[in-house]
């Protein structure tokens, strides 16, 4: 499998260049997109952390079509630890941090937490519709495990079963749950 990520991460995309850009990642060879697309899509999830560029849902549906007519499978990838700056930045959700003092990295000890993310998880599948794989990230969490509810635990156990339940929620539907490996190796 020859996989493309796309990174909406750092910027907004316009529509024509997303679309030209799958033209020549499938004229490549390569034959599955890794869609990272944190707040550049409105979800109904979490609403507030939508920018003014943010495509809809329905808009974003057809380039999966259109990106599927270009035999480019989808993969979406959702940040399940790290990376959550643009979530915990929004006062509504402070109380999911690690730290206090940043927004960087999700407690996975809070049931709200996980919570939340098997909501998020679910509105991906029902965006995506039919999937054989999704990506949790869990990735550069450099803060994990390090708060009073997470600290006397082992990092590696807390991240396991983290993931795990999370993995879980993705199984019940038949998709393969992928993840970064630095965090535990």
């Amino acid at each position: 499998m020859r996989i493309f990520h796309l990174d909406f991460n750092f910027v907004s995309l316009r529509e024509g260049f997303v679309r030209e850009l799958l033209a020549h990642v499938a004229a490549m060879g390569y034959d599955a997109v890794l869609w990272e697309l944190e707040n550049q899509v409105v979800w109904e999830t979490c609403p507030e952390c939508a920018t003014p560029e943010s495509w809809s849902q329905s808009r974003f549906s057809d380039l999966l079509r259109y990106s599927r007519g270009l035999k480019l499978e989808p993969i979406p990838l959702l940040q399940t630890i790290g990376h959550g700056e643009y979530v915990m930045s929004r006062p509504r959700y402070h109380a999911f941090r690690e730290h206090p003092d940043f927004s960087d990295c999700y407690c996975v000890s809070k049931p709200e937490v996980r919570d939340f993310l098997r909501r998020w998880i679910q509105e991906y599948c029902e965006l995506f519709g039919e999937l054989r794989y999704f990506h949790l990230g869990g990735d550069e969490a450099y803060r994990f495990g390090s708060c009073p509810a997470c600290s006397g635990r082992d990092r590696q156990t807390l991240y396991g079963e983290h993931v795990n339940a999370l993995a879980a929620e993705l199984r019940k539907r038949r998709i393969r749950p992928g993840i970064w490996s630095d965090m535990i190796m």
